[in-house]
C-alpha cells in the first residue's frame, strides 16, 4: 500500500488517498477493509475512473478490484451468471457468449467495471429492457462491520437497496445476473433533420430493440463526441435490431451499419473524455417537453454551446436510488466543453428539467442536494434505513454522499 493520486477519465476529479491496496483476492479485500474498519478509517472502490461526481473520493483507504475479474459462475438452467464485480464490461461478453448468453441491454461504453456500473445506474436505451443494475439478482459485499455479507432476493428490500447504492452499502466482490440468449444486433444508424425524427419518434420506439438519437444545435456539435459529419438542426440515429445467431457468426457490414454479437456492438466509440457529461432522467410521457424545452434553451439562451443533445429511453425498475425507480424514462444529457467554463449553461439544464421531476445519472454532473434527493426518490427513507444497517459508523461516506444521503 502508498500513498496515491487518484484522477478519473474526465480529469475533472483528483484527490490524494493515504492508502490505495489492489488485493489479488477476495481474501485480501476482506482483511484490508476489516483493518480500515478497526483504524477508524473510510473505506472507497475506485471502479474504471468514469464517472464525472466525486463518488470515489476518500482521504484514507482506496481499493481497486480489478485483480479478480471475470465470470466465476453459470447457472444455464435460470440464465444467470455470477461475476468478479471488478470485471470491466468488455471482458464479459465473450465469456458468456461461449456459455450461449448475453447481457440483456448495455450502454455506449463497455470500459467500466460492473461494480461501478450498476453503482451509478448505468444504462443504455430501449423502451422495453432497463438498466444494468435492474438485472442484478445477487450482490456480494463487505459491510461497515467488516462482514461479508450476500444480497439475492431473499431480501427484496436489500437488493433493491443495492442495486443502485453509489458504494454505500460497501465494496462488490461478486454481482450476481439475469441474463438472456446470445443475440446478435445490426445497425441501422442514419442522419436525418429533427423535424423527420419527431415525425418517426412513435415508429422507431414501437419497431426497433434501441432506439437513440444526437441532436445538433450547431454545425460544430457532432465533432464533440466524433459522430462524423452531421449538420446542424439534424440527428445521428442510433437504431438497432435483433437479429438471430444462426450458423454464420462472423461480423459483418461497415461502421453504423454492421452485423455482430451485441456486446461487440453496443460500444460506439462516442465516449472519448474530450468532455464533461450532465444526464437526467424523466418520466417517458414527459420526452417531447424535455427535448422541446432544451431546444429552447440551448438555442435561444447559450447558442454557444455546442454540445449534442442525446436522447435515450429505459424502462421503469425497482432500485431505490434507481433514476427509473418506478417510471418508464427518457434520459436527456448533454455536455459541458473542456476549457470553457460550462457550469451557468449545465445549471440552466439543472433548472429546465427541475420541474419534469427530473433524476441524475449518479456518475455524471449534476446540482441536487439532499432536500431534492428525498423529494425524487419514493423510496429514499427505506435507502436510508438499509444503509445505516449496512454502515452504521459511515466508513463508506464521503463528502459528497454524505450531503446527499447522511
Amino acid at each position: 500500500m502508498a500513498t496515491f493520486t487518484w484522477t478519473n477519465w474526465g480529469k475533472n476529479q483528483s484527490f490524494s488517498a493515504a492508502q490505495f491496496a489492489k488485493p489479488a483476492s477476495e481474501e485480501q479485500a476482506v482483511e484490508l477493509v476489516r483493518r480500515a474498519l478497526r483504524q477508524g478509517n473510510s473505506v472507497r472502490v475506485a471502479g474504471s475512473g468514469h464517472s464525472f461526481t466525486p463518488v470515489v473520493q476518500t482521504d484514507s483507504l482506496l481499493l481497486d478490484l480489478s485483480a479478480f475479474s471475470g465470470v466465476i459462475s453459470v447457472d444455464h438452467g435460470q440464465r444467470q451468471a455470477t461475476v468478479a464485480g471488478g470485471s470491466p464490461l468488455a471482458a464479459l461478453g465473450e465469456p458468456l457468449w461461449q456459455q450461449g448468453l448475453s447481457i440483456e441491454n448495455q450502454g455506449d461504453i463497455d470500459a467500466q467495471s460492473i461494480a461501478g456500473a450498476i453503482a451509478t445506474g448505468t444504462k443504455g436505451s430501449g423502451i422495453a429492457f432497463g438498466s444494468l443494475s435492474s438485472r442484478v439478482t445477487s450482490l456480494r459485499v463487505i459491510n461497515g462491520l467488516g462482514e461479508v455479507v450476500d444480497i439475492d432476493a431473499r431480501s427484496e428490500d436489500f437488493l433493491n437497496a443495492a442495486q443502485v447504492s453509489l458504494g454505500m452499502l460497501g465494496p462488490v466482490l461478486r454481482v450476481g445476473l439475469q441474463l438472456v440468449p446470445a443475440y446478435r444486433l445490426k445497425e441501422e444508424n442514419v442522419i436525418l433533420p429533427m423535424q423527420e425524427v419527431l415525425r418517426q419518434w412513435d415508429y422507431f420506439l414501437e419497431n426497433y430493440r434501441h432506439f437513440s438519437f444526437w441532436w445538433m444545435p450547431t454545425a460544430r456539435s457532432a465533432a464533440m463526441y466524433r459522430l462524423g459529419d452531421v449538420p446542424a438542426d439534424h440527428c445521428f440515429v442510433k437504431l438497432l435490431r435483433e437479429v438471430p445467431v444462426g450458423e454464420n457468426d462472423r461480423p459483418e457490414g461497415t461502421l453504423n451499419q454492421r452485423t455482430d454479437r451485441a456486446y461487440r456492438i453496443y460500444p460506439d466509440g462516442t465516449t472519448d473524455a474530450e468532455f464533461h457529461e450532465l444526464e437526467y432522467m424523466v418520466a417517458a410521457d414527459d420526452a417531447r417537453e424535455a427535448v422541446a424545452r432544451m431546444q429552447h434553451l440551448m438555442l435561444k439562451q447559450f447558442p454557444e454551446e455546442i454540445s449534442p443533445l442525446q436522447v435515450r429511453w429505459q424502462k421503469a425498475d425497482r432500485g431505490f436510488l434507481s433514476p427509473q425507480s418506478g417510471r418508464d424514462s427518457t434520459s436527456i444529457s448533454v455536455s459541458g466543453e473542456i476549457g470553457r467554463d460550462y457550469t451557468p449553461f449545465l445549471q440552466a439544464v439543472d433548472r429546465t428539467l427541475q420541474p419534469l421531476a427530473a433524476r441524475p445519472h449518479w456518475g455524471k454532473l449534476h446540482f441536487l442536494d439532499g432536500q431534492r434527493v428525498a423529494a425524487l426518490y419514493p423510496d429514499y427513507a427505506r435507502f436510508l434505513q438499509i444503509r445505516r444497517q449496512f454502515d452504521p459508523h459511515n466508513r463508506f461516506l464521503n463528502p459528497h454522499l454524505a450531503a446527499l444521503f447522511s
